[in-house]
């Protein structure tokens, strides 16, 4: 029986098929990431330089408008157009503490689909509501502590 001489150990041969098949794969990964981020780049910067600086604060410029800043620079043009308000908005309506009580009651009498009730007047324990509804007249409504009711027509 001949032996024959062994070079190594168990330990180095896993390092080096460890390292076999690890190396290629990282090689592999870094090809495939510099490659996405060189085509990410060129899309991005076809001329292969910088962005064009007119183009750079126009998008600048055009982003603060959007946030409501006003350009004072005559030299740079804002192609951002802020959208316009068709009416002016509506002043508040008054309302009290049982305007939706009121708005229920106005509903439940067929007086409008979606009835705003308007607070007309405010006593100890009572509130006065007018009710536009959608015919056209108006509906008095009166309530206290809570409880409303249609107003008689000649008033309290």
């Amino acid at each position: 029986m001949q032996s024959t001489k062994r070079y190594g150990s168990d330990t180095s041969d896993v390092i080096v098929i460890g390292a076999a098949i690890v190396f290629p794969v990282a090689v592999v990964g870094a090809a495939l990431v510099g490659g996405i981020a060189t085509a990410v780049y060129d899309e991005a910067y076809p001329s292969g330089g910088r962005a064009e600086p007119r183009m750079q604060q126009s998008a600048l410029v055009d982003c603060m408008a959007r946030k409501g800043y006003k350009n004072m620079d005559p030299n740079v043009k804002v192609t951002h157009v802020a959208a316009t308000q068709i009416a002016p908005p509506s002043p508040a309506l008054k309302t009290g503490r049982d305007t939706y009580v009121a708005e229920q009651l106005a509903k439940g009498m067929n007086c409008s689909a979606v009835p705003r009730a308007v607070l007309e007047e405010k006593g100890p324990g009572f509130e006065r509501y007018s009710v536009e509804c959608s015919d056209g007249q108006t509906l008095a409504l009166r309530c206290e502590f809570g409880n409303c009711s249609k107003e008689a027509a000649g008033g309290n």
